[in-house]
């Protein structure tokens, strides 16, 4: 019987001492808890420079925009792509036939634009028969007029485009 007691007397001594470093454990975070809890609430005002209390903030605002349009029957790609720009305007003008892909792009920006045209073989369509590919990379402030127009064979006899 004595042996039974012991062990409940160990078992009694751990939940006490389990109790007592649960309650100082929250003795100490309590005050650092209340302390925080407790701290000066803080309100920004916005507004303008005639308000000394107020702050004034600036923040970068980026645009982007991006086109992409094919023209399978042409087999012919076309990409325009603007990023980063803190200045952006455009103005797009576009006519795809299966004969005939017309495109006019007017920007005016400060970032990066990237305009890409590929026209591949329309007999194959295979990436490695290309027949024309233009890339152009602009970084910086750009005001930039470009046009592509490209036509299939024999656009001259259906009045699509002026021949000499």
């Amino acid at each position: 019987m004595r042996i039974v007691q012991g062990a409940s007397e160990k078992m009694i001594k751990r939940s006490l001492f389990r109790r007592l470093s649960f309650f100082m454990a929250l003795s100490v975070l309590i005050p650092i808890l209340l302390s925080t809890a407790s701290a000066e609430h803080y309100v920004m005002e916005i507004g303008s420079k005639s308000n000394p209390n107020a702050h004034l903030f600036s923040y970068d605002q980026k645009f982007r925009e991006s086109t992409r349009l094919y023209n399978d029957p042409m087999k012919m790609r076309a990409t325009k792509e603007f990023t980063d720009a803190t200045r952006l305007s455009t103005r797009m003008e576009l006519m795809m036939m299966p004969n005939l892909t017309q495109m006019s792009i007017d920007a005016d920006f400060i970032g990066i634009g990237r305009i890409e045209y590929v026209v591949l073989d329309p007999e194959t369509g295979s990436i490695k028969d290309e027949m024309s590919r233009i890339n152009h990379m602009f970084v910086g402030n750009f005001s930039l007029e470009e046009q592509i127009l490209v036509a299939k064979d024999h656009m001259c006899e259906g009045g699509y485009l002026p021949c000499a």
